[in-house]
């Protein structure tokens, strides 16, 4: 008889809980709407698009898109060339080494469009990064612009790639559509 109260009991308190088992790492899945584009004309002689989710603030010859959404910021700055191409490139690579010091791998393109004049690069970070993306577009005469995307928050590179990727699709339509006015 104690026997059976024994496994009794065994069976009602062993039914109420589940096993313990652990649980598989789960990571968001980030849907994003599909991006609508206008361009935007500076006054400093140059034309590009930009998601239409970017505010766009203006400062003189620079350009800071903001998306309030992600929390990102692509800084965009411009510069005139005085005969001082090597050296404003010189200085842009030595950011582009600075920021890979953290990075797995940097992923670099190029893009050029003889036509318009429009020639640039494109570096693109895999890892903990200050800033996930740089860029630069020039004429190779009288005009650079380059820039930066960044993010408010501490660089942790799996929780931001969806962000990232998104936004890269975005610097790479700017840099497609660009012209000098």
């Amino acid at each position: 008889m104690i026997r059976i109260v024994y496994l009794f009991v065994f069976i009602f308190l062993g039914c109420n809980k589940s096993p313990i088992l652990p649980k598989p790492k789960a990571f968001l899945y980030k849907e994003f709407a599909k991006p609508n584009y206008k361009n935007y004309k500076n006054e400093c002689g140059y034309s590009l698009d930009v998601n239409v989710s970017s505010i766009v603030n203006s400062k003189g010859c620079n350009l800071n898109l903001y998306n309030k959404k992600f929390k990102s910021t692509i800084f965009i700055s411009f510069l005139k060339i005085n005969n001082n191409l090597n050296l404003i490139q010189s200085d842009f690579n030595i950011k582009v080494n600075e920021n890979s010091k953290n990075a797995f791998f940097v992923n670099t393109s190029e893009y050029s469009d003889p036509e318009k004049r429009v020639f640039a690069k494109y570096f693109s970070f895999t890892g903990n990064t200050p800033a996930n993306t740089h860029f630069f577009i020039t004429d190779s005469v009288s005009s650079f612009l380059t820039g930066s995307l960044y993010f408010e928050s501490k660089p942790h590179y799996d929780s931001l790639i969806p962000y990232i990727n998104y936004t890269n699709n975005d610097i790479r339509k700017m840099i497609q559509s660009f012209e000098w006015n």
